[in-house]
């Protein structure tokens, strides 16, 4: 396309999503040079525009003065100029500009922005609405600045993306001298050159007390630096820290581990329950869990899919800090009955009255020992569902006064017929059981008669047979029957 040819196609395409009216402006990879920016620029009236990708089009800084300068651009929140060659001065342009002050997103990664671009966006008195910016695959870092823009950071900025430029631990020190961090709650330093003394002066730093995330993977940061950010006292308000991809050993990662731990409690401890579902803990997680003295006063703690087996269990079963645990739930996480053992053996679980252990693994031998335990004996509420605990595992539950004030038993898909149910209606100790669920197994009418008849299970509310093998005419009886319409639930 010659030049000619490639104005006029620039002049109509703006032209054309001009006359459409669209607040969200679409350039990206259209290449309109800083012509078509100042262009663009001149138009009467883009007051609607609210927001205005220009990436991938061959700018510099001298296109983006133009729209620096665009009087009727008062609108616009969100900018994105990813992949041009935008240097300092045209983050000067906007940072000086008098009609950008409604911009709450301004995006420039891979561009050509040092320091001093970058500061004086952060510093600019302009920007006042900004809240995010993006600086990602720049040159911050380069070369060092001797002379740094006045003023504060913009009190609105939460979010900073330094990812992927040239920053080492003296940028560290001189942004942190400059106060363009205070604001920051998100900040992204991976891929970088950050070692020890930057990761330190990070850690020391009080004006990083309201950080919330702090990415600094892929760095060169050691033992020393990885240390004094895990024993910090500036990083109260961290929720999420990012350090792979560092240069430090285990111990320090212990360390680290720890830190991560008192992170997750703090952001997820509700009065006196902890959810920390799914969050990858590990066996190594389980360990720090326990050594943090955040759990005292914790009545429950929901770990369900962890990826720990029996040896974090046990670290959790030795912990000091958990004499008020009441509910504990290890759902999907292969304790085995090695882990039943523990539970059964452990002092710190006596006063538990609920207890998850759904998809652990546990056989008959597993719910042997809970039967057996000296200490767990309080027990309202145990969930089997989906371990291989057959009829002879109910068949100790059933026989031990251990369950004896036990309000609702959950016992689906754990491989039982109606063996298992004649055991549990003829126990003594199941007299103040209210909620039953064995659906999903191999129940026939024979469990169903064991049910009908039994002068136990006299607490009973609640029944869950589905999924079992009755018939037709099963179901009818089960309908039909005084004994199950007069509890307040039954499904099968």
């Amino acid at each position: 396309m010659n030049s000619n040819k490639k104005d006029l196609h620039v002049v109509e395409l703006i032209q054309k999503s001009i006359r459409m009216g669209n607040p969200c402006l679409d350039f990206s990879y259209e290449r309109l040079g800083d012509a078509g920016a100042v262009f663009l620029a001149r138009r009467k009236d883009l007051s609607y525009v609210t927001q205005l990708n220009l990436s991938w089009n061959e700018l510099t800084s001298k296109g983006l003065e133009a729209l620096a300068q665009c009087s009727s651009l008062s609108s616009l929140t969100t900018l994105i100029l990813d992949s041009n060659e935008i240097g300092d001065e045209g983050a000067l342009a906007i940072a000086e500009s008098k009609t950008l002050g409604s911009l709450k997103v301004l995006t420039l990664t891979k561009n050509q922005v040092s320091d001093s671009g970058g500061l004086a966006l952060i510093k600019s008195p302009n920007l006042s609405q900004l809240s995010t910016l993006d600086l990602e695959l720049n040159e911050i870092g380069k070369e060092r600045l001797t002379k740094f823009p006045d003023g504060t950071a913009i009190s609105s900025l939460s979010r900073l993306n330094l990812r992927r430029n040239q920053i080492e631990d003296s940028t560290i020190s001189d942004w942190l001298q400059t106060g363009a961090f205070i604001p920051i709650k998100h900040l992204n330093l991976g891929w970088n050159k950050i070692k020890n003394t930057g990761a330190a002066a990070l850690a020391k730093s009080p004006m990083l007390s309201g950080l919330e995330q702090l990415m600094l993977d892929s760095n060169s940061i050691g033992n020393a630096g990885a240390n004094a950010i895990a024993q910090s006292k500036h990083f109260e308000s961290l929720t999420v820290l990012e350090l792979h991809d560092n240069n430090y050993d285990q111990s320090t990662a212990k360390a680290l581990m720890d830190l991560r731990i008192r992170i997750l409690i703090k952001k997820h401890l509700k009065g006196t329950e902890l959810n920390l579902n799914g969050k990858r803990l590990e066996n190594r997680g389980l360990k720090a869990l326990a050594r943090s003295d955040l759990l005292s006063g914790i009545e429950t703690l929901s770990l369900r899919n962890n990826y720990f087996d029996y040896v974090g269990l046990e670290a959790l079963a030795q912990s000091k800090h958990l004499p008020s645990l009441k509910s504990l739930n290890l759902m999907d996480n292969a304790i085995l009955n090695k882990g039943a053992i523990i539970l059964a053996e452990s002092e710190v679980f006596s006063d538990l009255k609920n207890l998850n252990i759904e998809n652990c693994g546990i056989m008959p031998a597993g719910i042997l020992a809970l039967a057996k335990s000296s200490s767990l004996k309080n027990l309202e509420e145990i969930i089997l569902n989906k371990n291989d605990i057959k009829d002879k595992g109910l068949q100790h539950l059933a026989a031990s006064q251990n369950f004896a004030k036990l309000k609702s038993l959950m016992a689906g898909d754990v491989s039982i017929g109606d063996l298992a149910v004649k055991t549990l209606v003829l126990s003594q100790n199941l007299k103040n059981l209210e909620e039953l669920r064995l659906n999903g197994n191999t129940i026939t009418r024979e469990g169903l008669d064991f049910l009908q008849d039994t002068p136990n299970l006299c607490a009973l509310k609640k029944i869950d047979l589905r999924r079992n093998q009755f018939l037709y005419e099963d179901c009818i009886f089960l309908a039909d029957s005084p004994r199950f319409k007069n509890l307040e639930v039954v499904r099968f």
